[in-house]
């Protein structure tokens, strides 16, 4: 039987939203006692929520959900365009942000959404079970279409 938990919270786009979805990860994660999540998933929804900001600037939604061990993290907005992974040599100040995401992730992509938005995830196991730079090879989520990932 697939043990799946799901949680939600709708964020306005401004500087204190990437505090406000740290907030909101570490609650529900305690509440699962799934805690082992909190430290890489922390980073993880501050980036993509950083990004939602200042390149969409539209109200976002903010999903997790536990299934089978894993935790998928998922930012929706409706903003225009996708995101891209920048390479190295390109990087000035800031653009880390998706980095630092597939350094961490065990996947991740861009689910082009019905409603005109997007929602960019990413899948994280447990601190233990993730080899570093596990979110470079090329996966998909079931049931996401993929836009692109790395």
């Amino acid at each position: 039987m697939t043990s799946r938990r799901r949680a939600q919270t709708d964020l306005a786009p401004g500087p204190s939203a990437p505090a406000r979805a740290r907030d909101f990860l570490t609650e529900t994660c305690r509440r699962w006692h799934v805690t082992d999540f909190v430290a890489d998933a922390a980073l993880v929804v501050s980036e993509l929520v950083t990004n939602a900001v200042r390149h969409a600037g539209t109200e976002m939604r903010l999903t997790l959900e536990l299934r089978d061990g894993a935790l998928t993290v998922s930012v929706h907005d409706h903003g225009p365009g996708l995101p891209r992974l920048i390479p190295p040599a390109e990087r000035g100040y800031g653009g880390q942000g998706l980095a630092i995401v597939v350094q961490l992730a065990q996947a991740w992509g861009v689910a082009v959404e019905d409603d005109g938005g997007k929602a960019v995830w990413c899948r994280l196991g447990p601190r233990a079970a993730v080899p570093a730079g596990a979110g470079t090879q090329r996966q998909r989520w079931k049931g996401e279409q993929d836009v692109w990932s790395a």
